[in-house]
């Protein structure tokens, strides 16, 4: 019941926050780029079909670019009104155990994720719907594949696990929003870079990525979500250790 409380509590703090709102802008920002990519595109090639290209390339560009700064930003926002108000004495004192305030924020930063992750695929349908109004090469593309867009849009989600409990233990372990925000971008820096290198199936920022990979798409799942309830596992005990000062 302490765990419902505090879901409960996170929920409603997040009136607080631009949290919510965030979940639509970034999916919102991918589908534009895609939409102008659709119409700016002079000639498509003989091989090109809309609803095998389209979504695989609007999810690889969120899975790699967008799903890990989005990622960063919610988990800052969620931890953001503790340490701005210097709220943890005050929570810590409450009859609820630590670790249930970790992983109540954990779960809320799924849930948007989550939430924006399904905003994209209906927005990929709905570009897709109006490029081939727009351009009449693609008319004849036929209908959005459906299914396909909502099991990788499930699949990107489970594997970013791994890096939303990284930077939900981050945003909880240390106040500084630059902190948070280093280790974001340095994790998406790295990642376009390691994207070729052997170890890359390993790194925690490309898995979401790598589930569009054969030969990396068991060790992408098997990690981001085991690897997510381990790195959760051992900040709820850090957490439960700690002295808040």
């Amino acid at each position: 019941m302490s765990m419902f409380r505090v879901l409960h509590a996170e929920l409603l703090k997040l009136k607080r926050t631009i949290a919510f709102r965030v979940i639509f802008v970034a999916p919102v920002l991918v589908a534009l780029l895609q939409f102008l990519v659709l119409l700016k595109t002079r000639q498509f090639g003989q091989s090109f079909s809309l609803w095998d290209t389209m979504p695989r390339s609007t999810l690889s560009v969120w899975a790699v670019f967008m799903l890990p700064l989005l990622i960063t930003l919610e988990t800052s926002l969620i931890s953001g009104i503790e340490h701005g108000e210097k709220q943890w004495k005050h929570i810590f004192a409450l009859p609820v155990r630590r670790h249930t305030v970790y992983l109540a924020k954990f779960t809320v930063a799924q849930l948007l994720i989550f939430t924006s992750t399904a905003i994209l695929c209906v927005l990929t349908v709905l570009v897709g719907l109006v490029g081939m109004r727009l351009r009449p090469e693609l008319a004849d593309s036929g209908s959005p594949h459906y299914g396909w867009l909502f099991k990788y849009g499930t699949l990107v989600w489970l594997a970013s696990w791994l890096i939303l409990a990284i930077h939900t233990w981050i945003a909880i372990r240390w106040s500084s929003f630059t902190i948070a925000l280093s280790a974001g971008i340095g994790g998406t820096f790295f990642a376009v870079f390691a994207a070729s290198a052997q170890l890359s199936k390993y790194y925690p920022w490309l898995l979401p990525l790598n589930v569009f990979s054969d030969d990396r798409f068991v060790a992408a799942l098997t990690m981001g979500v085991i690897g997510g309830v381990v790195v959760m596992s051992a900040a709820c005990f850090e957490l439960a250790r700690r002295d808040v000062t």
